[in-house]
């Protein structure tokens, strides 16, 4: 059975062992030691990684009363060998789960709320409530965290050898399926529950605990969060942005709201105004485009390449049809050509005719009925293609 040193000192980053077994595994060699400070992926954290000896450990898992090691190397086995982990990662880690605990205790205390789920990774952490809370209850249980963070309260872990040993001991969850020894993390004055990881001494280890977001998930609420160093980087970018748009709108940090609702505001009015006079000049357009249209014995034909917004294209080519007609507009924009093909009033349809134009512009399109449209690459010699499907279209109504 590994001797699990992390479980008596969170804080001990080094320590000797001696190899039991090595043997190949996936990606590396499955090492045994008689004990070890590296913890493995459980309770919903990542595992610690580091060297040991002159090899290095990527993953650590449990298997029964044993911790396997993987590493990138070989050991011999009888081998005393010095294990150090990746502190960095290890203070991280234990930033965020000892500042779940506090979130935690404060949803529990404040609005009775349950911790139904937690996830540690590298780069975030969520917590999962059993019933979903307001952004001013999110808000309250953060405050509430933060200061205890402030108290700098002892965390202390204590193992029970019995479960009857704690049938006293108010526990804010107890997981379910523990065997004893049961190890219980306790917060000075406040939280206290099973775990099996490590945790930092003192809440103020913790430095900050920010919620990032809130949402509803599975009858509840999901919130991920971020603590110490992670919550600093955080508000770091942030800052870094916030001040990048103040200098851009050459406004405080604090004013940048205010600079841009007046030019959200101010977008609005001129989409109004863009939108009122596109809606003009494409009464203009319409009607010089009906004026162009081709007289064919009563029937009219159009077929024209304008430099109108693709999007509009559809409406516009609509709106040019007479009683009796055959409509085919183009538009070409950033290399790509787009067309619509509609006809008012005629035996026709225009499922029979669209294949030619795909061909003719090497485009991929389709429609039925009075209207088809498709795009395509920009083709070379597009004003000479454009007259040959005139053309087309002309000996159509003529037929």
């Amino acid at each position: 059975m590994t001797e699990r040193l992390y479980l008596l000192d969170s804080h001990l980053f080094e320590h000797e062992c001696t190899v039991l077994s090595c043997e190949p595994g996936k990606d590396g060699f499955d090492v045994t030691v008689d004990k070890t400070v590296f913890f493995p992926n459980k309770g919903g954290q990542p595992c610690d990684t580091g060297v040991l000896g002159n090899v290095k450990v990527a993953d650590v898992r449990e298997q029964g009363d044993e911790l396997i090691l993987r590493t990138d190397g070989p050991l011999t086995v009888g081998d005393v060998v010095t294990g150090h982990i990746d502190e960095g990662r290890r203070l991280d880690i234990m930033e965020q789960h000892t500042g779940e605990h506090l979130l935690s205790w404060c949803a529990y205390k404040l609005f009775d709320a349950m911790n139904v789920g937690f996830h540690c990774a590298l780069t975030y952490a969520t917590l999962d409530l059993d019933k979903p809370l307001t952004a001013e209850q999110v808000a309250e249980m953060e405050n509430m965290a933060n200061d205890l963070i402030r108290r700098n309260l002892a965390v202390t872990a204590t193992v029970y050898e019995a479960e009857d040993d704690l049938k006293d001991v108010p526990l804010r969850k107890h997981a379910e399926g523990l065997v004893a020894p049961i190890r219980v993390v306790s917060i000075q004055g406040a939280d206290s529950c099973t775990c099996c990881a490590p945790h930092v001494h003192f809440t103020g280890e913790v430095g900050l605990a920010k919620i990032v977001s809130a949402v509803a998930y599975k009858g509840g609420m999901r919130m991920t969060f971020l603590c110490g160093g992670r919550a600093l980087k955080q508000f770091q970018k942030l800052q870094t942005s916030v001040d990048a748009i103040a200098r851009r709108f050459s406004t405080a940090a604090d004013e940048v709201l205010s600079a841009l609702e007046k030019q959200e505001a101010e977008l609005k009015e001129v989409k109004k105004e863009k939108a009122a006079l596109t809606a003009r000049l494409e009464e203009y357009l319409t009607a010089e485009l009906k004026s162009q249209a081709e007289d064919l014995k009563g029937k009219k034909l159009l077929v024209r390449l304008t430099d109108v917004d693709p999007k509009r294209l559809r409406p516009l080519a609509l709106s040019t049809l007479p009683e009796k007609g055959l409509t085919l507009l183009l538009s070409e924009k950033g290399g790509q050509l787009t067309y619509v093909l509609c006809a008012n009033g005629l035996q026709l349809d225009m499922a029979d005719l669209i294949p030619a134009v795909n061909l003719a512009l090497g485009g991929k399109g389709g429609g039925r009925g009075t209207l088809a449209q498709g795009s395509a690459p920009t083709p070379a010699g597009l004003n000479e293609t454009v007259e040959q499907l005139r053309i087309y279209l002309m000996n159509v109504l003529k037929a």
